[in-house]
């Protein structure tokens, strides 16, 4: 039995407008009437992510930021990990280094850039919270950040990520969301892991979590899951590793499993 229901957003709840039809939410609520806990994790920031979890009126914590946090519904931080500010300038300097690659960072639900450009506007997060611009981030004053982000396109980020491994070795979480973006968190941050602490703090066990994704970010999460989904828009590395793959695609995939699996 299905007691949590694990929910990436982007390309998986959400559609390419970033609703949620009625139809799906009605699923998703007669889930949570039944006793299920419908969970979103994200790679959004919190206010981005709350947003969603009002919509579906559910009181479960919301795990953000690829698993570096897990808030309760009115913001409290539950459980965080960040990069400290001497990570957030090391890396500035590696993308200054390779080209002026953009770089995004975090801090207190902000988002944080040299400057404002076409980049950072791309992210659906750019409307939900602030902008701060700081200047140069190889020497500026910094707080701990919970995610960073690069921005590019696909063929210069499958050439960055090697690389950044390289110049940091065993030292951060790299996942990706979006084709253009490489989402740079602290070593050992997951979805996964942050999902699995929670569902362990509910005595909830492996086998009674649905989790449903699209994209490698997903991956850890879909196969730790007793029941991983993905849904049909998604990669295809995180359709070979789950256990069902849904004939529709983002939110209405969603729906397709949680009608197959919790209400029937």
């Amino acid at each position: 039995m299905i007691k949590l229901i694990a929910l990436d957003l982007d390309d998986t709840l959400l559609m390419p407008d970033c609703t949620i039809p009625d139809e799906v939410v009605d699923a998703l609520k007669q889930a949570a009437d039944r006793g299920v806990r419908v969970v979103i994790a994200t790679g959004r920031i919190f206010p981005s992510a709350r947003q969603y979890a009002r919509r579906l009126e559910t009181d479960c914590p919301i795990i953000c930021y690829n698993g570096a946090m897990i808030r309760s519904p009115d913001g409290a931080v539950l459980a965080a990990s960040q990069h400290e500010p001497e990570d957030i300038r090391a890396v500035a300097a590696f993308c200054r280094d390779h080209g002026g690659l953009y770089l995004q960072a975090y801090a207190q639900d902000d988002i944080v850039v040299e400057r404002t450009v076409e980049q950072t506007l791309i992210d659906p997060d750019s409307r939900a919270t602030a902008i701060r611009e700081m200047g140069d981030l190889t020497c500026a004053e910094l707080l701990p950040s919970p995610k960073m982000m690069i921005l590019d396109t696909p063929e210069r980020l499958a050439e960055i990520r090697p690389l950044l491994e390289e110049a940091f070795p065993d030292r951060f979480y790299l996942a990706t969301s979006k084709e253009y973006l490489l989402e740079i968190m602290p070593k050992g941050v997951s979805k996964r892991n942050t999902l699995e602490a929670y569902a362990t703090s509910c005595g909830i066990h492996q086998e009674e979590v649905m989790a449903c994704g699209d994209n490698t970010n997903d991956r850890e999460m879909i196969e730790w899951a007793g029941l991983g989904v993905c849904v049909a828009n998604g990669v295809d590395s995180l359709k070979a590793v789950a256990n069902y793959v849904a004939t529709a695609e983002r939110s209405y995939g969603v729906r397709e499993a949680v009608v197959k699996y919790v209400l029937n």
